[in-house]
């Protein structure tokens, strides 16, 4: 087969766009809720029944035996949910999000697995890790590359390739 003398194409990687991180962050947690959250659905109807008013929701959960349930059942989806992003990240450095989105997830050198545990804490349900939820995407807001403050903390970034055109 003769050998082409084309030009190489020019790339380089940079920061992927924050609007591809927060589609890739939502069709992610769609995932998430259908494949992980989905099974639990039957344990968090007989949390709450559907005809139930605000005060009788109210007064439900404040009863002990209720919230201890309301919170295994929480504990585990949270689990379940940090093992989907964190088995992702350290086979592929992608969740499924990600790669929909050509965006992917890099560390300075070869990603360790305590960079990917790090980078996942938001979906840790103890104090103080559950006020990540709120503080590390907030943060994204307030960096140039757009990180989290988990990722400035493992030392990652969520980057894209892009294509030069002549």
């Amino acid at each position: 087969m003769p050998r082409l003398n084309l030009p190489k194409e020019k790339t380089f990687v940079g920061p992927a766009l924050l609007w591809k991180r927060i589609i890739a962050f939502i069709v992610d947690l769609l995932i998430v809720i259908l494949f992980v959250l989905f099974p639990f659905r039957k344990a968090l109807r007989n949390i709450v029944p559907e005809n139930y008013s605000f005060a009788e929701t109210y007064k439900l959960l404040s009863n002990a035996e209720s919230t201890s349930y309301t919170l295994a059942v929480y504990f585990a989806a949270s689990i379940l949910m940090f093992l989907y992003f964190y088995m992702m990240e350290a086979r592929m450095t992608q969740t499924i999000g990600k790669r929909l989105m050509n965006i992917y997830v890099t560390a300075d050198n070869e990603m360790k697995k305590w960079q990917i545990l790090v980078r996942n804490l938001l979906f840790i349900p103890i104090f103080p890790f559950d006020l990540l939820i709120i503080l590390d995407p907030l943060f994204m807001f307030f960096t140039k590359t757009n990180q989290r403050l988990s990722e400035v903390l493992s030392k990652t970034n969520v980057v894209e390739v892009y294509s030069l055109e002549q």
